[in-house]
């Protein structure tokens, strides 16, 4: 039984509507195989938007983020056919992070999901990408570890909370929070953890990226 990485690779992407499907259709076909037999690539999944933007969500994991530099990975994104092309010409609307894990600090499984199928690359996931002054980073940090993520891995429903520096790509912080469905933020506990005093106190000077956090439904590839 794997653990996971402490890499992630994230891709978000919106299509021309009349692209989408075929878009879809081709990474569910061909890209996610190709990553994924690159070595130091543990898992993968594809999501589509419930809310926010862009709409598909495409997620690595790997050991750590030197996978995502290797020859074969660059080979495996590389567009390599004209379909491939005409794919990226229709893209509106494109994010590309490559990340390294900061909480927890290991790549570990908790006792409550000792497997791969319940750690990780859940049914459903909210991706938060925050910007945070560099001057409050130490009251953000402190905030994250103390308060938010116990607080968060209360939640019924949640698996998995996981929080990210970005190695390329914009400078925000990334959040990837693992659950059963989207009807964990409609519960009590989530309302309760939005809403304390440290929480509305950073909520006063972090900004969210265009779009997020985005909630998404995985939509059929997960490996």
């Amino acid at each position: 039984m794997r653990t996971h990485g402490m890499g992630l690779f994230a891709e978000m992407m919106d299509f021309d509507p009349p692209n989408d499907e075929a878009a879809r259709a081709r990474f569910d076909k061909d890209y996610f195989r190709k990553r994924l037999a690159v070595p130091g690539i543990c898992g993968a999944a594809s999501y589509e938007a419930i809310k926010g933007t862009p709409r598909f969500l495409h997620l690595y994991e790997a050991d750590d983020v030197h996978a995502f530099y290797s020859e074969a990975f660059k080979e495996a994104v590389a567009p390599s056919e004209d379909e491939d092309e005409g794919i990226e010409k229709a893209k509106t609307a494109g994010v590309r992070l490559v990340c390294a894990q900061i909480y927890p600090a290991l790549p570990i499984n908790t006792p409550a999901c000792p497997t791969v199928d319940l750690a990780g690359l859940a049914p459903v996931v909210q991706f938060g990408r925050i910007f945070v002054p560099p001057e409050k980073r130490a009251d953000f940090n402190g905030w994250y570890a103390q308060e938010r993520a116990p607080l968060v891995e209360k939640v019924p429903g949640i698996r998995r909370i996981r929080r990210y520096a970005p190695v390329e790509g914009d400078e925000v912080m990334v959040v990837l929070y693992e659950m059963e469905d989207e009807s964990v933020t409609q519960t009590a506990e989530w309302k309760e953890m939005m809403s304390t005093d440290w929480t509305a106190r950073v909520k006063g000077y972090y900004r969210q990226a265009e779009g997020s956090p985005g909630v998404y439904r995985r939509c059929g590839i997960a490996y």
